[in-house]
């Protein structure tokens, strides 16, 4: 049997009360991106999880006009509270990639590499070394309650 010591009028310690809204840039491989829309789309479940709300940001890159795209993607990077980025093997030959995550990091923004079992050879970017986590809603809310 388990029981909770309640008291009328006082509000437990570990209750929140105040949610806070968060933008996190969720990055990937150009062939990656089904594993970035799975994390995406699937953000309901945070509410299970986390205890801020959150907004996931992405950014799909149209390589004709990449200058002026990489200012957009840049804006969006900075202007948010933390970064998540899909690590696979793909992701160190992919240019865009390396890219992404070197802006988040020259900015100073809280990072972690989402491991989706993809990378057999176990490659990481340099700047994601130390900052990898496991696929999955439990993992990504210790990361998100951190910031």
């Amino acid at each position: 049997m388990i029981v909770h010591e309640v008291k009328i009028g006082k509000e437990p310690a570990n209750q929140i009360t105040k949610r806070e809204h968060r933008k996190i840039y969720v990055g990937c491989a150009e062939s990656d991106i089904r594993y970035r829309d799975m994390l995406v789309n699937f953000r309901h479940r945070w509410e299970f999880y986390t205890k801020p709300t959150i907004d996931f940001l992405t950014f799909d890159w149209n390589k004709s006009v990449l200058d002026q795209q990489k200012q957009a993607a840049k804006k969006i990077i900075h202007g948010s509270d933390g970064v998540m980025f899909i690590v696979s093997a793909n992701t160190e030959v992919d240019s865009l990639a390396i890219w992404e995550i070197d802006c988040a990091t020259s900015k100073g923004i809280p990072i972690t590499g989402v491991d989706v079992g993809k990378n057999p050879e176990g490659k990481i970017p340099d700047k994601l070394i130390g900052k990898m986590t496991k696929y999955g809603w439990e993992w990504f809310a210790m990361f998100i309650n951190k910031l």
